[in-house]
């Protein structure tokens, strides 16, 4: 199965996600906002600070927005190594960027 690695960020936050690239969409997403924690869901993180989880909340809403565009699967599967697309539709731009792409045969 192909698969690609990418990173996710706006001014303050970022993701990293991971998919396999299928019939051209991404299925079987995992998602990680650090470390070595990976999950099928977007990440719900909390945060002391009200204003830092106002931003963060927003954030995830922005990716959930951007996955329910049309043309979302287009932007992750086209793009190249190392190439940035914008996600202009929200109060702070996102950034998309994919690093990697591999193959294997199956997820353990």
């Amino acid at each position: 199965m192909e698969r690609a690695v990418w990173i996710i960020l706006n001014e303050n936050f970022s993701l990293t996600l991971d998919g396999e690239m299928k019939n051209d969409q991404v299925v079987d997403k995992k998602f990680s906002p650090g470390s070595d924690i990976w999950t099928n869901e977007l990440p719900r993180l909390g945060f002391s600070d009200d204003e830092v989880q106002k931003d963060y909340d927003e954030f995830i809403s922005d990716i959930f927005t951007l996955f329910s565009e049309p043309g979302a699967n287009e932007v992750f599967i086209n793009a190249k190594i190392g190439e940035e697309s914008e996600y202009l539709n929200s109060k702070k731009p996102l950034v998309i960027r994919k690093i990697e792409e591999y193959s294997v045969d199956e997820i353990i």
